[in-house]
C-alpha cells in the first residue's frame, strides 16, 4: 500500500466515523441523556441578575425592503426597552426606512418625539461596510441594557418572543437563551428540504438546552446578559450567533433553549442561494476550529466539549475529510484512483447542477441537497482554516 493510499483510507474512515457519530449516534444519545436530566431552562425563580431592561440589537446592510416591517414588528413586542439598529455601510435607504418606521405609528400618524412609554430606536450609520461582527461589537459597547436580544432584518417575531427570552435568562446561572426559528416557504418559491433538516436541528438544540449547552444559537433570535458579552474578532464570518453564546458558556453560565420564543423567516429561495450561505458558515467554522481551541478542553467543561465536538466540529470536518480522501486517492494506484476520480467527478456534477436551481423533491432531492451543501461547507471550512475571512457579505436571497 502506498503512502497516498494509506492517507486516503485513513481520511475516508475518519470521514465515515464522524458522519455516523454526528448524524446517527449522537442525536438519540443526547436526547436520552437530556430526558433524564433536570431541566435548567424556564423562568423559574429569577436570580439577582434578572433583566430590568432589554435592548434588541440588529445589524443591517442593504435591507431597505424589509427593515421597516422589522422595526414595526419589534416595536410591537412586549418587554422591549429600546432598539438599536446598526446600518453597515448600506448603499440603499435602509437607515431612512428604519427612521420612518420608528416615527410613524400603526395608524399612519407621526408620533411625538420621545413620548412616555414609547420604545426609543437608536439608528447608527457606519459609512463603510465592515461586517456584522464589527457592527455588533459597537452596538454592544454602547448599550446599557441588562439583557441583549439579537436578531436579523428579515426575521419576524411571534408575540411574546422577547418576553420568553427574558424569562429564560432570568433562571439562575442562565447566561444566554436561544429561541426557536421556523422557516416558511412563500407561495411560488421552489421547494427545498431546508425546513425538514432545520426541524431536526431544533430538536437537538432542545436536548442540549436541557443540559445547559445549547450550542449554536441562530442569529434570528437569541439573548445574552450584557455583562457577559465578549468582543468578537472584527473579521468573524457568519459565526456571531455561535461565538457570542458559547463564550458565555466558557464563563460557567448555561445556554438554554427557549422554545416559546418563536421567530420566523422565509426559507432560502433555492438550493443555490442556500449554498452561498453555507459557504460563509464554513468559513466561520474554519475560523472557530483555528482560533477557539479552548473548546477542546474536556477537563474544564466536558459536556460543552462533547456537544461541540459531536454536533459542530464533526459535521464541519466530515465532508472535508471525505474530499481530502478523494484527492489523496488520485495519487494512488487503481482502483483507489478510480474511486477518488469518481467521487470528485460526482461532486463536480452536483456543483454544476446548482446553476439550474433544481426543485428538490423526494428522497433524491434530499440526498442532492444534503450532498451539495456539505461539499460547499467543506470548501468554506478549508478556506477558514487557511486564514480566509469574509466579514461582510450580500444577504441570502430568500423566497
Amino acid at each position: 500500500m502506498t503512502a497516498a493510499t494509506a492517507m486516503a483510507a485513513v481520511l475516508a474512515v475518519l470521514a465515515a466515523a464522524l458522519f455516523v457519530w454526528s448524524y446517527g449516534i449522537y442525536p438519540p444519545w443526547i436526547t436520552r441523556r437530556a430526558a433524564r436530566a433536570a431541566p435548567v431552562d424556564g423562568p423559574g425563580a429569577p436570580d439577582s441578575g434578572s433583566a430590568s431592561s432589554v435592548e434588541v440589537l440588529l445589524s443591517a446592510a442593504d435591507e431597505e425592503t424589509v427593515i421597516a416591517a422589522r422595526v414595526r414588528d419589534l416595536l410591537a413586542q412586549a418587554g422591549v426597552s429600546r432598539i438599536a439598529i446598526g446600518c453597515d455601510g448600506s448603499r440603499d435607504a435602509t437607515a431612512a426606512r428604519a427612521r420612518e418606521a420608528a416615527t410613524i405609528q400603526a395608524g399612519g400618524t407621526r408620533r411625538p418625539p420621545d413620548p412616555p412609554g414609547v420604545i426609543p430606536v437608536r439608528i447608527v450609520e457606519f459609512r463603510e461596510r465592515r461586517g456584522k461582527a464589527a457592527v455588533l461589537n459597537d452596538l454592544i459597547r454602547e448599550s446599557t441594557a441588562d439583557l441583549l436580544v439579537f436578531t436579523d432584518a428579515n426575521t419576524r417575531f411571534d408575540p411574546g418572543a422577547v418576553a420568553a427570552l427574558a424569562g429564560a435568562c432570568a433562571a439562575p446561572r442562565v447566561g444566554a437563551a436561544c429561541g426557536r426559528l421556523v422557516f416558511e416557504r412563500a407561495a411560488g418559491a421552489r421547494e427545498t428540504p431546508e425546513s425538514d433538516f432545520w426541524d431536526r436541528e431544533t430538536r437537538l438544540k432542545e436536548a442540549e438546552g436541557r443540559l445547559g449547552v445549547c450550542l449554536g444559537a441562530n442569529g434570528a433570535i437569541y439573548a445574552i446578559r450584557r455583562e457577559l458579552a465578549a468582543p468578537l474578532p472584527p473579521d468573524t464570518t457568519s459565526m456571531d450567533d455561535f461565538l457570542i453564546p458559547v463564550r458565555v458558556a466558557r464563563q460557567g453560565w448555561r445556554i438554554v433553549f427557549a422554545g416559546e420564543a418563536v421567530a420566523r423567516e422565509d426559507a432560502a429561495r433555492d438550493v443555490a442561494a442556500e449554498a452561498a450561505r453555507r459557504f460563509r458558515i464554513g468559513v466561520g467554522a474554519g475560523q472557530v476550529l483555528r482560533r477557539e481551541r479552548w473548546l477542546w478542553d474536556a477537563g474544564a467543561h466536558p459536556t460543552l466539549t462533547l456537544a461541540f465536538a459531536s454536533r459542530k466540529a464533526a459535521r464541519w470536518l466530515a465532508p472535508l475529510c471525505g474530499i481530502l480522501a478523494s484527492c489523496a486517492a488520485l495519487a494512488s494506484p487503481p482502483p483507489a484512483r478510480w474511486g477518488g476520480a469518481a467521487a470528485l467527478g460526482l461532486l463536480a456534477v452536483l456543483a454544476l447542477g446548482l446553476r439550474r436551481r433544481p426543485s428538490l423533491r423526494g428522497v433524491g432531492g434530499r440526498l442532492y441537497y444534503f450532498a451539495v451543501l456539505n461539499a460547499v461547507l467543506a470548501l468554506g471550512v478549508a478556506a477558514g482554516l487557511l486564514g480566509y475571512s469574509r466579514p461582510a457579505w450580500t444577504r441570502t436571497a430568500r423566497s
